[in-house]
């Protein structure tokens, strides 16, 4: 019989005097939201003064109080897209915090250390955002929260809202614990805060203070940590993070490290921003050159194959009539539908048939593949073998619908069956080849897996260069069959 022996994590970093729960002179509300002003977002809450600041992205509605950190990127592109006055944010708050047991036989040997979390659901909220300042202000001045959604739906047209729900972390003031986290999420999550905190330096990599000499040449520290004033005042060897330490209670009097707001992080002149404009002029550059090289590639191909597209053509009336194309419906950057057009390869009701084949559907997820499929037509089979059929695409790529890289084409209903991986791949123009189609195995049951993975890996390393490998992928795969 194994015996089991319990250790608490320790989740929540060091315990602070919650009277002094400050950084660098700032309590966590205040560090919480220049975090989202670093981001480009305004926190707007209930009953509270707003003044607008220039530059804001979207405001953020909260109550008075209430704090919520979560992923935006991906929220952000669809806001943009959707194009919805005000977006309704299902906030699921999900606490990590977990024991570990070690278990060792009856001989005190070792046999595994299991890691038991707590409850994975700890509560939940709503936070809207908008790109409307009036809305912004109409929700600041409202006294109940019953007032306010009432005003917003007065103004706004209630069914062109939209809904979301994600993972993150809440809290409300005048809970410690609930701060505590709170702290510690922006500690873990917050790569650079020097971007929106003036005056703060990195000592060592993810060690964030205001004085060099706040860490001894005995002490360790595993990153991210934020020493506060006087923060590491301890003599502790090790500081392992994420953690902040806090602001020591003598240091009171040293004030406050100045919080910028988001005309200041925008419009300044530091070296941050300069980094911020390299990297969105290198992703402006990427695009540019690709959307260069689409054209170019696909002009020269289609009056290179003409010939070969008129004995296709021909080959296809002959063998199963007309229509000699099949144009699908699918969706593009941004969501917008286009039809993607293919040499037709299958009969002419194949659609009607996939309900009679879908026993012998070998792919997950809502594609379908069918192992000698007998809807494809004879010729259809010899153009699918040298990809023949695929030639119109570079229609679809030189007016822009396409790329030569990116991930498949796929239809509204295909993308729904997960909602994070459609605004992912759907912030990039659909590729005729892509790394889905040089990397998946085609194992059964997993077809789907590597979709997602592949097209997310993709839009992460999007370049010339991993462009120019899925290609040649492309290429030695056609050649060799």
């Amino acid at each position: 019989m194994a015996r089991v022996f319990e250790m608490k994590s320790e989740a929540a970093g060091t315990s602070v005097d919650h009277e002094e729960f400050r950084v660098w002179g700032h309590t966590m509300l205040e560090l919480h939201d220049a975090y989202w002003r670093s981001q480009g977002v305004q926190c707007v809450r209930r009953s509270e003064d707003l003044e607008l600041q220039t530059g804001s992205d979207l405001y953020m509605l909260l109550e008075p109080g209430q704090c919520a950190v979560f992923e935006l990127s991906s929220l952000a592109n669809a806001i943009v897209w959707n194009r919805a006055p005000l977006s309704r944010i299902r906030v699921l708050s999900t606490d990590r915090r977990y024991i570990e047991k070690v278990i060792v036989n009856t001989n005190n040997e070792l046999v595994k250390i299991a890691r038991e979390y707590g409850g994975l659901n700890n509560g939940s909220c709503r936070v809207l955002l908008t790109r409307r300042a009036s809305l912004a202000q109409v929700w600041s001045k409202s006294s109940t929260r019953r007032t306010a959604w009432t005003e917003l739906r007065r103004i706004i047209d209630w069914t062109k809202t939209d809904h979301y729900r994600t993972e993150g972390l809440l809290s409300k003031e005048g809970h410690p614990e609930q701060s505590e986290l709170m702290l510690r999420k922006l500690v873990e999550t917050w790569k650079d805060p020097s971007i929106a905190i003036e005056g703060i330096t990195q000592i060592q990599p993810g060690v964030w203070g205001v004085d060099s000499r706040q860490l001894t040449s005995t002490t360790h520290v595993i990153s991210p940590v934020w020493l506060g004033f006087d923060g590491s005042s301890t003599n502790d060897p090790v500081i392992i993070g994420p953690q902040a330490r806090c602001d020591d209670p003598a240091s009171r009097g040293r004030g406050k490290i100045k919080l910028l707001n988001i005309d200041e992080i925008w419009s300044g002149s530091t070296s941050t921003e300069r980094k911020r404009s390299n990297a969105e002029q290198d992703v402006t550059t990427y695009q540019l050159v690709k959307r260069t090289i689409d054209i170019m590639v696909s002009l020269a191909i289609l009056i290179c194959v003409s010939p070969i597209l008129f004995v296709v053509a021909l080959a296809v009336a002959l063998d199963n009539g007309f229509p000699l194309f099949f144009g699908h419906t699918r969706q593009s950057l941004g969501g917008r539908d286009f039809k993607c057009w293919k040499f037709r390869t299958m009969m002419k009701n194949a659609e009607s048939m996939v309900q009679d084949l879908q026993s012998d559907n070998l792919a997950d997820g809502p594609q379908v593949f069918i192992k000698d499929d007998p809807r494809i037509t004879r010729v259809g089979r010899v153009l699918r073998r040298f990809h023949l059929d695929e030639l119109p695409q570079f229609w679809n790529v030189l007016v822009g619908d396409m790329s030569l890289v990116g991930p498949r084409p796929s239809p509204d209903k295909e993308n729904q069956f997960c909602p994070a991986w459609r605004e992912s791949r759907l912030s990039v123009r659909p590729g005729i080849t892509g790394l889905w189609q040089v990397e998946r195995t085609r194992a059964p049951g997993l077809d789907f897996q590597e979709w997602i993975r592949y097209d997310i890996e993709y839009v992460n390393r999007a370049s010339l260069m991993l462009d120019a490998k899925i290609c040649f992928k492309t290429l030695y795969r056609i050649v060799s069959g």
